[in-house]
């Protein structure tokens, strides 16, 4: 990942979380977590309101009408990603069911108090009558699309491209007592994803519904792929539309935070995003190997002679090579805090590390710069923090093994006979036959044959 890449990536929405100006330079130099923070609605009280049956609006009474200002007279600007669910009638296979829609709307309205958003103002002065775009049937049970204008202004805790007049909107599913809840809203907000997609549950059925964009073929990926060459890739299945939303019914077992959508082909950054709907997130938990230094430079391990001038910008060389071949659409990325770094025998720069994605459990890579030809990275998966060794690499080609564990020393040998001087923490292992690695840490001593 490059410094521009990276400063785009830290400077994505994160809420009510402000970065300190110094936090790029200390991921690069320390590996910090990047976190984006999801919203999320907790379910509110329902109230009656106003219903649109076939795009005619019906209003409640006015004393449930707790709009400040009256209607503006504009609409959401070019550009707006919700504005086109304003246009026509209500779409789904519900769209006729006039008790379930008055339902919907009288959810909407009661919810705001309630909303992640609410802060930010952007329920203070709402235009014209809410409308239900979609409503229908999942296999996850029923579930809505709201949308209604409001006039966002200049506010302490709003992000706005433009002042005037926005489209917000909804999505409702049934709750625990079967009647429509909204689970999350969305606006336009500069530099943010849009959460265009939401889990509808019942029982042990999920579904996702994803809204359909204007002019974008979108994907659906269950999960992602780490593969061998240190690639964290995402296979995207292109989803089919029908009155503006595609319904997936979502395989048993399926953890709602490995879900991702994109446009297609699916290998860029995303800025269509799935709901969250889970725990307040403050921070993803770090599921790092080693994370815990004293003081800066405490990580960085020579592995062999003659690699000193590899010291200072291990770190960096190690997770920008790994950070170009990650998941890109990964809500937090745990680099690297440690790093090995040493010279093979044949002239080759190895650099070893971890990588943490989201709550996926963190794998260690080796990555191999020769004096000839292309960078290269080795996959050395989940490490077991239990282990005698928990970080052992082969790397190709014959050159041996990298190998590493915080605050032990290390030595090794071939067909049994003497034992290498030791290093601490990390080593680089020549090729041999029957190589056996000695870990000395907290007062044991074990011997590892190397595969």
């Amino acid at each position: 990942m490059t410094e521009t890449e990276l400063k785009q990536r830290l400077s994505a929405d994160v809420d009510s979380v402000e970065a300190s100006p110094d936090l790029l330079d200390r991921a690069r130099a320390g590996g910090a977590r990047r976190l984006r923070r999801r919203r999320f609605l907790a379910a509110g009280a329902i109230a009656l309101t106003s219903v649109v049956v076939g795009g005619v609006a019906i209003t409640a009474p006015a004393m449930f009408d707790h709009r400040s200002d009256p209607p503006v007279a504009s609409t959401p600007g070019e550009g707006d990603p919700y504005a086109f669910l304003m246009n026509g009638p209500t779409r789904g296979d519900l769209a006729g069911d006039t008790t379930y829609l008055q339902q919907v709307l009288s959810a909407w309205r009661s919810s705001h108090t309630k909303s992640i958003n609410h802060d930010r103002g952007i329920f203070n002065h709402l235009q014209g009558d809410a409308k239900v775009a979609w409503a229908g049937n999942t296999p996850g049970g029923r579930a809505a699309i709201v949308v209604e204008n409001s006039d966002l202004r200049n506010h302490s805790d709003v992000q706005l491209y433009h002042e005037g007049v926005a489209a917000l909107v909804g999505y409702v599913v049934d709750g625990k007592d079967g009647k429509p809840t909204v689970v999350g809203d969305d606006y336009p907000v500069p530099g943010s994803s849009q959460q265009t997609a939401f889990v509808v549950g019942k029982d042990d059925t999920k579904a996702l519904v994803v809204l359909q964009m204007p002019g974008k073929q979108i994907g659906l990926s269950l999960g992602r792929t780490y593969a061998e060459d240190g690639s964290v890739k995402r296979m995207y299945t292109p989803l089919k539309f029908r009155d503006r939303v595609a319904i997936v019914k979502l395989p048993a077992g399926q953890k709602d935070e490995d879900l991702r959508i994109n446009r297609m082909p699916g290998t860029a950054f995303s800025y269509l995003a799935v709901l969250y709907t889970g725990p307040t997130m403050t921070e993803t938990p770090d599921n790092r190997l080693w994370s815990g230094f004293a003081q800066e430079g405490d990580g960085l391990w020579a592995m062999s002679d003659g690699a000193n001038n590899l010291r200072m910008k291990a770190n960096e060389v190690f997770n920008d090579a790994i950070g170009k071949v990650s998941d890109p659409n990964a809500n937090s990325t745990a680099f690297s805090i440690w790093t090995g770094y040493g010279v093979t025998t044949a002239g080759t720069a190895v650099y070893i590390g971890e990588q943490a994605l989201d709550n996926d459990p963190t794998h260690v890579y080796a990555v191999l710069k020769p004096k000839t030809g292309k960078l290269r990275i080795v996959h050395g998966g989940v490490p077991d923090a239990s282990a005698a060794l928990p970080v052992a690499i082969k790397l190709p080609d014959s050159q041996g093994w990298a190998i590493a564990r915080k605050d032990a020393q290390l030595s090794y040998r071939y067909d049994g006979g003497a034992w290498s001087p030791a290093r601490s923490n990390a080593l680089l292992v020549p090729a041999g036959t029957h190589a056996e690695v000695k870990v000395e840490a907290g007062g044991r001593t074990d011997v590892v044959p190397l595969p």
